[in-house]
């Protein structure tokens, strides 16, 4: 007669190591699609990588440990498993806020006439220079869409940013103020500033 538990580890260890590799993979689909539709929700749960690669690294070493495989094998794969989890961690805790900017909402304008759309200004640093993002949220809920207005880098101040009508935005720079044309339907912009 076979043991349940003996028979139950190395299933669950496959299970483990399964979703470990398609973690990566999921991040990419699902970073693709928040591309693709501008969800705010998919924005949120598929802009950092940092998160899935972990979770490959912790269920790979947990999957590995219960899987009917050599100790040498299963000690090699733990070990590069927990040195991927650490320089991960190292990587968000320390370094993560240079190379990701730091994002930081600093305000919101709701625009004219009601309705579910704002303006959002974020802010961030890259080293020392400051940097700063415009975009509209159209919607609310599961349903709200994210369009990039305008990006700034330190060489090129962002100063304000103010709506003139529902569908139209006045962005002041150093260079002066442009107007950024939405659509109606889902106010997207029919052109970008970008010098970050």
């Amino acid at each position: 007669m076979t043991n349940t538990r003996t028979t139950a580890r190395p299933v669950l260890g496959r299970v483990l190591v399964a979703a470990g590799l398609l973690a990566p993979v999921l991040q990419v689909l699902g970073s693709w699609a928040a591309e693709s539709t501008r969800l705010v929700v998919l924005l949120g749960a598929f802009g950092a990588a940092w998160p899935y690669w972990f979770a490959l690294c912790a269920l790979c070493a947990a999957g590995v440990r219960r899987l009917d495989v050599r100790r040498g094998v299963r000690e090699t794969v733990t070990v590069l498993c927990a040195a991927g989890a650490v320089l991960l961690l190292f990587f968000r805790l320390v370094l993560f806020d240079v190379f990701s900017g730091g994002w930081e909402e600093t305000q919101r304008i709701a625009a004219p006439g009601g309705g579910d759309r704002s303006v959002r200004i974020e802010q961030g640093s890259a080293m020392i220079d400051p940097l700063w993002r415009v975009s509209v949220v159209d919607g609310s809920g599961l349903t709200a869409r994210s369009h990039l207005v305008a990006s700034y880098d330190g060489n090129t101040g962002f100063h304000a940013v103010a709506w003139d009508g529902p569908d139209r935005l006045l962005v002041t720079d150093d260079g002066g103020t442009t107007t950024i044309t939405l659509d109606p339907a889902d106010g997207e912009p029919h052109r970008t500033i970008g010098t970050g």
